[in-house]
């Protein structure tokens, strides 16, 4: 492929990936017991079948790679504590439909028992993102409360559309959703799109930002980051502006392998 990847950073990634913070199939793993995850952006399927003939595949193949990714933590004898979802667990702006009343009540019921069969929905922190402005029935009905955001060991989970002011204090990481990252590698033959981690530093803090969970969507092509608009164009879209973001890494996870290849700086590929 034609981006080159940063060798000496991917062997030191690789050598350490039982550390604190763990690159998984669009996820994040924070030491063995918190898994990360968010945008399954539910009922989006139903959304564009309005305009097209589209068959209903979202949720099974999300329960797919999630099978995927609980086959190798149970392999690994890793037992969670707790799963965090970013946001966006439903498309619809302004109301829940029948499609996203229905799965997303399916996807919550199989993400608390991955988490413990006993505890019922003890171990699931929902994060509300800017399509959940009608996530709250769902989430009572599952008795999940619906966060802002959420802080603990000193890192601060929220969707990365909004800043709030206690996700800056006391505070050293910050993982985030929102943007679906992603990335067109290429060499002579072909050219293929990838989901990617970005990971860099903003306001003092790491920073990690997942990719989109949703099989409907390959992500946003960072190429175009220069049509996107952050808060610091004051007309909103993620907290982190483009300057910033140029300079984070592109780590893209190799599911076959378990392994991820950082290819150094978002600036190589726009």
């Amino acid at each position: 492929m034609q981006r080159k990847i940063n060798k000496k950073q991917e062997k030191k990634e690789n050598k350490t990936k039982k550390s604190e913070i763990r690159f998984l199939d669009n996820c994040i793993l924070i030491n063995n017991e918190i898994l990360v995850m968010g945008d399954f952006h539910l009922g989006y399927e139903e959304y564009i079948a309005e305009k097209c003939v589209f068959p209903r595949i979202q949720l099974k193949e999300i329960f797919e790679r999630l099978e995927g990714i609980f086959l190798l933590l149970k392999k690994e004898n890793v037992v969670l504590k707790k799963i965090i979802i970013l946001g966006d667990l439903k498309h619809e702006f302004g109301k829940i439909s029948d499609l996203e009343w229905k799965e997303g009540i399916k996807l919550l019921d199989y993400l608390d028992n991955k988490v413990s069969s006993k505890n019922k929905t003890k171990g699931i922190v929902l994060i509300k993102g800017n399509h959940d402005n009608i996530l709250g029935p769902i989430a009572k009905k599952r008795d999940i409360i619906l966060k802002n955001y959420y802080k603990i060991d000193k890192i601060c989970f929220m969707h990365g559309h909004k800043l709030w002011d206690a996700c800056l204090e006391d505070v050293d990481r910050l993982i985030i959703g929102h943007l679906h990252p992603s990335v067109t590698l290429k060499d002579n033959y072909k050219k293929e799109k990838f989901r990617c981690f970005l990971r860099g530093k903003w306001k003092k803090k790491q920073v990690y930002i997942l990719p989109g969970f949703s099989p409907i969507s390959s992500g946003y092509d960072l190429r175009r980051l220069k049509y996107l608009h952050n808060l610091d164009d004051k007309k909103g879209f993620l907290i982190i502006g483009n300057d910033k973001l140029k300079k984070f890494e592109v780590i893209i996870y190799n599911k076959k392998e378990d392994k991820i290849h950082n290819f150094g700086k978002l600036m190589r590929f726009i």
